[in-house]
Protein backbone atom coordinates (compact mmCIF):
# COMPACT_ATOMS: atom_id res chain seq x y z
CA UNK A 1 0.00 0.00 0.00
CA UNK A 2 1.28 3.45 -0.84
CA UNK A 3 2.93 5.51 1.87
CA UNK A 4 0.60 8.46 1.40
CA UNK A 5 -2.09 6.45 3.22
CA UNK A 6 0.27 5.88 6.15
CA UNK A 7 1.65 9.40 6.37
CA UNK A 8 -1.88 10.84 6.16
CA UNK A 9 -3.10 8.42 8.84
CA UNK A 10 -0.44 9.74 11.20
CA UNK A 11 -1.29 13.32 10.26
CA UNK A 12 -5.00 12.64 10.91
CA UNK A 13 -4.23 11.27 14.38
CA UNK A 14 -2.02 14.27 15.15
CA UNK A 15 -4.75 16.70 14.07
CA UNK A 16 -7.74 14.81 15.48
CA UNK A 17 -6.18 13.76 18.78
CA UNK A 18 -2.66 15.07 19.35
CA UNK A 19 0.94 14.52 18.31
CA UNK A 20 1.50 12.63 21.57
CA UNK A 21 -1.35 10.22 20.76
CA UNK A 22 0.19 9.68 17.32
CA UNK A 23 3.57 8.96 18.91
CA UNK A 24 2.00 6.57 21.40
CA UNK A 25 0.11 4.81 18.60
CA UNK A 26 3.30 4.37 16.56
CA UNK A 27 5.36 3.16 19.55
CA UNK A 28 2.71 0.66 20.64
CA UNK A 29 2.28 -0.65 17.08
CA UNK A 30 6.01 -1.50 17.07
CA UNK A 31 6.37 -0.54 13.42
CA UNK A 32 9.51 -1.10 11.39
CA UNK A 33 11.13 2.26 10.82
CA UNK A 34 9.25 3.66 13.85
CA UNK A 35 6.46 5.06 11.70
CA UNK A 36 8.61 6.76 9.07
CA UNK A 37 6.81 6.66 5.74
CA UNK A 38 7.41 8.39 2.44
CA UNK A 39 4.35 9.18 0.37
CA UNK A 40 5.72 7.29 -2.64
CA UNK A 41 6.99 4.25 -0.72
CA UNK A 42 5.14 0.94 -0.59
CA UNK A 43 4.40 -0.68 2.76
CA UNK A 44 2.42 -3.68 4.02
CA UNK A 45 -1.17 -2.71 4.84
CA UNK A 46 -0.90 -4.63 8.11
CA UNK A 47 1.13 -1.70 9.44
CA UNK A 48 -1.86 0.62 8.97
CA UNK A 49 -4.05 -1.98 10.66
CA UNK A 50 -1.58 -2.14 13.55
CA UNK A 51 -1.75 1.64 13.98
CA UNK A 52 -5.55 1.68 13.90
CA UNK A 53 -5.60 -1.22 16.37
CA UNK A 54 -3.42 0.73 18.76
CA UNK A 55 -5.56 3.84 18.30
CA UNK A 56 -8.57 1.74 19.35
CA UNK A 57 -6.67 0.75 22.50
CA UNK A 58 -5.65 4.34 23.24
CA UNK A 59 -8.97 6.06 22.56
CA UNK A 60 -11.47 3.31 23.34
CA UNK A 61 -13.33 4.16 20.14
CA UNK A 62 -14.55 1.33 17.88
CA UNK A 63 -12.37 0.43 14.91
CA UNK A 64 -15.21 0.98 12.42
CA UNK A 65 -15.82 4.52 13.69
CA UNK A 66 -12.11 5.36 13.56
CA UNK A 67 -11.67 3.94 10.05
CA UNK A 68 -14.71 5.81 8.73
CA UNK A 69 -13.61 9.06 10.39
CA UNK A 70 -10.16 8.67 8.83
CA UNK A 71 -11.73 8.09 5.40
CA UNK A 72 -13.90 11.19 5.77
CA UNK A 73 -10.88 13.29 6.71
CA UNK A 74 -8.81 11.71 3.93
CA UNK A 75 -11.34 12.77 1.29
CA UNK A 76 -10.56 16.42 2.03
CA UNK A 77 -6.83 15.71 1.93
CA UNK A 78 -7.19 14.00 -1.45
CA UNK A 79 -9.04 17.07 -2.76
CA UNK A 80 -6.17 19.20 -1.48
CA UNK A 81 -3.32 16.94 -2.63
CA UNK A 82 -4.82 15.86 -5.96
CA UNK A 83 -7.13 18.66 -7.15
CA UNK A 84 -6.74 17.50 -10.76
CA UNK A 85 -8.86 14.43 -9.94
CA UNK A 86 -11.83 16.67 -9.11
CA UNK A 87 -11.68 18.94 -12.18
CA UNK A 88 -14.77 18.71 -14.36
CA UNK A 89 -17.03 17.20 -11.70
CA UNK A 90 -19.91 19.16 -10.20
CA UNK A 91 -21.43 16.54 -7.93
CA UNK A 92 -20.58 13.42 -5.96
CA UNK A 93 -22.65 11.12 -8.15
CA UNK A 94 -20.80 12.02 -11.35
CA UNK A 95 -17.48 11.90 -9.51
CA UNK A 96 -18.16 8.50 -7.95
CA UNK A 97 -19.30 7.06 -11.27
CA UNK A 98 -15.90 8.01 -12.74
CA UNK A 99 -13.66 7.39 -9.73
CA UNK A 100 -12.71 3.79 -10.52
CA UNK A 101 -11.37 4.76 -13.94
CA UNK A 102 -9.64 7.88 -12.64
CA UNK A 103 -8.16 6.07 -9.66
CA UNK A 104 -6.95 3.06 -11.66
CA UNK A 105 -5.45 5.21 -14.42
CA UNK A 106 -3.79 7.85 -12.27
CA UNK A 107 -2.55 5.61 -9.49
CA UNK A 108 -1.07 3.03 -11.85
CA UNK A 109 0.52 5.84 -13.86
CA UNK A 110 2.27 7.10 -10.74
CA UNK A 111 2.74 3.69 -9.10
CA UNK A 112 2.75 0.86 -11.65
CA UNK A 113 3.03 -1.76 -8.90
CA UNK A 114 -0.02 -0.50 -6.95
CA UNK A 115 -2.90 -2.86 -6.24
CA UNK A 116 -5.93 -0.62 -6.20
CA UNK A 117 -9.40 -1.40 -4.86
CA UNK A 118 -12.38 -1.57 -7.16
CA UNK A 119 -15.03 1.12 -6.76
CA UNK A 120 -17.90 0.65 -9.18
CA UNK A 121 -20.81 3.11 -9.13
CA UNK A 122 -23.95 2.66 -11.17
CA UNK A 123 -27.31 4.38 -11.29
CA UNK A 124 -30.30 2.29 -10.20
CA UNK A 125 -33.45 4.33 -10.66
CA UNK A 126 -33.08 7.34 -8.38
CA UNK A 127 -30.23 5.79 -6.40
CA UNK A 128 -26.51 5.41 -6.95
CA UNK A 129 -25.12 2.01 -5.96
CA UNK A 130 -21.43 2.07 -5.06
CA UNK A 131 -19.68 -1.29 -4.75
CA UNK A 132 -16.26 -1.44 -3.09
CA UNK A 133 -13.97 -4.48 -3.18
CA UNK A 134 -10.36 -4.86 -2.16
CA UNK A 135 -7.90 -7.46 -0.98
CA UNK A 136 -7.35 -5.07 1.96
CA UNK A 137 -9.93 -4.70 4.76
CA UNK A 138 -10.74 -1.00 4.29
CA UNK A 139 -14.47 -0.90 3.53
CA UNK A 140 -15.04 1.50 6.44
CA UNK A 141 -12.39 3.86 5.08
CA UNK A 142 -14.21 3.73 1.73
CA UNK A 143 -17.46 4.60 3.52
CA UNK A 144 -15.79 7.67 5.03
CA UNK A 145 -14.31 8.68 1.69
CA UNK A 146 -17.73 8.51 0.01
CA UNK A 147 -19.28 10.53 2.84
CA UNK A 148 -16.48 13.07 2.47
CA UNK A 149 -16.93 13.37 -1.29
CA UNK A 150 -20.63 14.03 -0.77
CA UNK A 151 -19.64 16.84 1.59
CA UNK A 152 -16.96 18.11 -0.78
CA UNK A 153 -19.51 18.60 -3.53
CA UNK A 154 -22.20 19.84 -1.13
CA UNK A 155 -24.70 17.23 -2.28
CA UNK A 156 -27.88 16.49 -0.37
CA UNK A 157 -27.44 12.71 -0.24
CA UNK A 158 -27.68 10.04 2.41
CA UNK A 159 -25.62 6.86 2.42
CA UNK A 160 -27.19 3.54 3.31
CA UNK A 161 -25.02 0.48 3.77
CA UNK A 162 -26.28 -2.69 2.13
CA UNK A 163 -25.82 -5.16 4.97
CA UNK A 164 -25.93 -8.14 2.58
CA UNK A 165 -22.28 -7.42 1.69
CA UNK A 166 -20.72 -7.53 5.14
CA UNK A 167 -17.06 -7.57 5.85
CA UNK A 168 -14.05 -5.36 5.72
CA UNK A 169 -13.02 -6.33 2.16
CA UNK A 170 -16.26 -5.51 0.36
CA UNK A 171 -19.20 -3.21 0.83
CA UNK A 172 -22.09 -1.83 -1.11
CA UNK A 173 -23.44 1.63 -0.46
CA UNK A 174 -26.71 3.12 -1.64
CA UNK A 175 -26.74 6.88 -2.13
CA UNK A 176 -30.14 8.51 -2.12
CA UNK A 177 -31.32 12.09 -2.40
CA UNK A 178 -32.76 13.42 0.85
Amino acid sequence: MKGVIFSELIRWVEESYSPSVADQMIRQAQLPGNGSYTSVGTYPHVQALAMIGQLVEITGEPVNALAEAYGYWLSARFAELYPQFFVGFDDAITFLKAIDGIHQKEVTKLYPDALTPSVIAEVDGQDLLVSYASHRPFAEVAHGLIRGYIGHFGDDLVILRDETTPGPHAARFILQRK
